[in-house]
């Protein structure tokens, strides 16, 4: 039991540190404002406030994404789950767009990985059976990306 509350951290500590490095490399491009916006951050506050756990927003709610994004130019708003897996599974990027699909549509999937960064709208990820683009953005250059994928690779080889 002991060795499963161990794994369950760890795997804990390697999406937080997923969801910590997409924020900051967005961040550090200026172009986006980044709210956090899951599960995790809604609840609590709705539960204090005296909503059910089992009040229909707060289920919908357990499927929210991490992140709202807003391009500060477009003044476009992109709702994105993060996840972190040691290298890209198709299968599992399938069944998160699937999963977000249901209730958070439209959305977009942002995969870290050891190999490097993966990003994708879910709609285009279902189509494609699973298999998400590398991440390619304007503002978010090559060596943005090389940085804080080394940041990523550290900590792995470190646990």
């Amino acid at each position: 039991m002991l060795m499963n509350n161990v794994n369950f951290a760890r795997n804990l500590v390697k999406g937080k540190i997923a969801e910590t490095i997409f924020a900051q490399m967005l961040r550090e491009t200026n172009q986006f404002t980044v709210l956090e916006f899951g599960y995790e951050k809604l609840v609590p506050e709705l539960v204090m406030q005296g909503y059910n756990e089992n009040y229909g927003l707060v289920e919908t709610l357990r499927s929210a994404p991490d992140f709202a994004v807003i391009n500060k130019t477009k003044k476009e708003v992109r709702l994105i789950e993060v996840k972190y897996m040691h290298h890209l599974s198709h299968e599992f990027a399938l069944k998160a767009a699937i999963r977000m699909h249901a209730s958070w549509n439209p959305s977009y999937l942002f995969i870290a990985t050891l190999d490097g960064f993966y990003f994708g709208a879910i709609e285009k990820i279902m189509a494609n059976n699973g298999n998400v683009a590398p991440l390619k953005h304007p503002f978010i250059s090559q060596e943005i990306q090389e940085k804080y994928l080394r940041i990523l690779c550290d900590f792995e080889a470190n646990n």
